[in-house]
């Protein structure tokens, strides 16, 4: 008997070694093949990525140059007269030149953080204007027939990137609508930190190489030091850029990856050494043979540990099995509490918990996903749906049409003043002033002809202090219940002063006036009645937008039941809105004119 129990253990731990080693040894063995092609596949992957980023960063950088392109281009007037400088009067030349010079400062701070200098060039004079950091207005002769300048001599041409000098700039010309002869051209010197930027995202691999081209093939600064091999240098012209992906291309030396960026105003190429990839994946392999031997060893010896542990109950729950009548035994379960009893009842247990944890955690997961997929379909970025109606506005003008040019702005305007935020919620007179006339602006292209508006306000009123979207809800309220109902001609008056110690505004039109029980209501809802509005006939209607009460109620709320608005109708002949709040003229004021308003509340 002893004979055999050893015999069992023995045949056992053999087992157990082979099932804990083989496994090991397999796994690591395959793991060794693949680590290489899972390197390179991580790194290619990497690198399309950082290309996708690098990408999206100087494509912003092209349209932001755009746009200050556009913003200066749009100076037809200033560049006109530039244009004859030399036959103006002295204090008439220095007076220009200021104006230019207040025009390009003023373009050239709005985006500091991304050039170095800008200069305008009137090809007429022959003359450049240039800013930058150390000087806020340079005059100088300058002869485009060579260098980067003189690709606008040929033909009308967009951005464009050129080397000027160890710096980056980019270049635009500025031609006639009719005829298309040269005007001028505006330049920028890139900023060497936007391009380190870019290099930071794209340096993954200290051995790596960074190129970047411009439409014509040429090499620009920012681009690798390290001297171009002939490999790479061969290479270069013939990879095929896809113009909305990232190209990928393996030399018997390197593997490169090039990002057409922009309208092709730019390639951006970069190219790492086999070399690398073979280092990397062969430090990898090395610590996975060192892992899979110390992993085997650790299983041999575990695997003698555990067999002779599991030995000893399994004999002796064989030599009960041995003592038992085969139909009293059954396989489905073991009903003693040894340790193989416990071990199965354990086991049984874990994975019903598992089962639960991985059904829970899944379920946990799809949730999570679903409302990140929500939260990505509801987000909108206001900056830049501004940003873009700019630029639709730049390109507008550039082919011509102003009109679209102005609503574009207005519209920018209007979403700019809606999204700022402002400390204590407050704005200057002269800011909501401007915000309504845009409002009005837009109401005025709608109906062209129709609609008479006239709005006068006391000059001193313009720097008072009063709660943000208090005036354009008023007369939006004017059109929308007021005007666009009536047929035929349209007025609206609006005005503002200062009487005493309150500031008084005004907003009459000559509507269709509102039934007197309409009038009765919305006077009831202001003194706290139910929120409800009326038609003109005296029916009620569901409230939409910034109405009456809200104004009014912010109002009392900041400034106390003295002020607020009241409103004065008479049915056909129009309606007057008059809103009436303290004078204040800094945040200071307006800050203890709402404390007052708390305690009077």
């Amino acid at each position: 008997m002893p004979l055999k129990g050893i015999s069992i253990r023995f045949r056992l731990m053999l087992l157990m070694i082979c099932l804990t080693t083989l496994p090991v040894i397999t796994i690591t063995w395959q793991a060794t093949n693949n680590t290489r092609d899972s390197v390179e596949k991580e790194m290619i992957d990497a690198n399309e990525s950082r290309m996708m980023w690098a990408s999206q960063y100087l494509t912003e950088l092209i349209q932001q140059m755009d746009t200050l392109f556009y913003s200066v281009h749009i100076q037809t007037e200033l560049i006109e007269g530039l244009s004859v400088v030399d036959e103006l009067e002295a204090g008439e030349r220095y007076q220009l030149q200021n104006q230019l010079f207040g025009t390009l400062n003023t373009a050239f701070y709005s985006f500091s953080r991304k050039i170095d200098q800008l200069t305008l060039y009137l090809h007429a004079a022959e003359r450049a204007y240039s800013v930058h950091y150390a000087s806020s207005g340079m005059v100088h002769s300058l002869d485009i027939g060579q260098g980067p300048w003189s690709r606008m001599l040929s033909e009308p041409v967009g951005i464009y990137f050129k080397a000027s000098g160890d710096t980056l700039s980019a270049y635009h010309s500025m031609n006639e609508f009719i005829g298309q002869a040269l005007v001028g051209g505006i330049s920028v010197r890139i900023n060497d930190r936007v391009w380190e930027q870019a290099a930071t995202i794209l340096q993954s691999e200290p051995e790596s190489v960074i190129f970047l081209v411009n439409d014509e093939g040429e090499l620009l600064p920012g681009s690798s030091s390290a001297a171009l091999s002939d490999e790479l240098r061969d290479s270069l012209p013939a990879i095929d850029i896809e113009p909305a992906s990232v190209s990928f291309t393996r030399t018997p030396n390197y593997y490169l990856f090039a990002k057409r960026v922009g309208n092709g105003q730019l390639d951006v190429v970069k190219a790492i050494p086999v070399a690398t990839v073979n280092q990397s994946a062969q430090k990898t392999m090395t610590a996975g043979l060192w892992t899979g031997a110390v992993f085997t060893a650790v299983s041999i010896l575990l695997s003698i540990i555990v067999s002779l542990r599991i030995s000893r109950p399994i004999v002796s729950l064989a030599k009960t099995m041995r003592k038992s009548h085969i139909h009293d035994f059954e396989m489905k379960s073991v009903q003693s509490r040894d340790e193989i009893g416990l071990l199965e009842a354990g086991y049984n247990f874990m994975m019903g918990r598992i089962k639960a944890l991985i059904e829970n955690e899944y379920q946990h997961e799809i949730e999570v996903k679903n409302a990140q997929l929500i939260a990505l379909q509801a987000q909108i970025n206001p900056h830049f749906l501004n940003n873009t109606l700019h630029m639709i506005g730049g390109m507008a003008l550039a082919k011509g049409a102003p009109e679209i040019y102005r609503i574009t702005h207005v519209i920018g305007d209007l979403l700019r003043y809606s999204i700022r935020s402002d400390d204590d919620q407050t704005v200057s007179l002269s800011e909501e002033l401007a915000h309504t006339a845009n409002y009005l602006f837009i109401q005025e292209q709608r109906f062209i002809g129709r609609c008479i508006v006239e709005m006068i306000a006391q000059e001193e009123a313009g720097d008072v202090r009063i709660p943000k979207f208090t005036l354009q809800p008023i007369v939006e309220n004017a059109f929308e219940h007021g005007l666009q109902r009536k047929e035929g001609q349209w007025r609206l008056d609006v005005r503002i002063g200062i009487i005493g110690p309150r500031l008084v505004l005004m907003v009459k039109d000559e509507g269709l006036g509102m039934h007197p029980t309409k009038l009765a209501g919305l006077r009831a809802e202001l003194n706290g009645g139910e929120r409800e509005l009326y038609s003109s006939a005296g029916d009620r209607t569901e409230r939409k937008g910034i109405g009456l009460q809200n104004v009014h109620a912010r109002l009392q709320l900041r400034y106390g039941k003295r002020y607020g608005v009241r409103l004065f109708s008479r049915s056909g002949q129009g309606t007057m809105v008059v809103l009436t709040m303290p004078v204040t003229r800094s945040k200071s004021d307006a800050d203890q004119a709402t404390e007052r308003g708390k305690r009077h509340a």
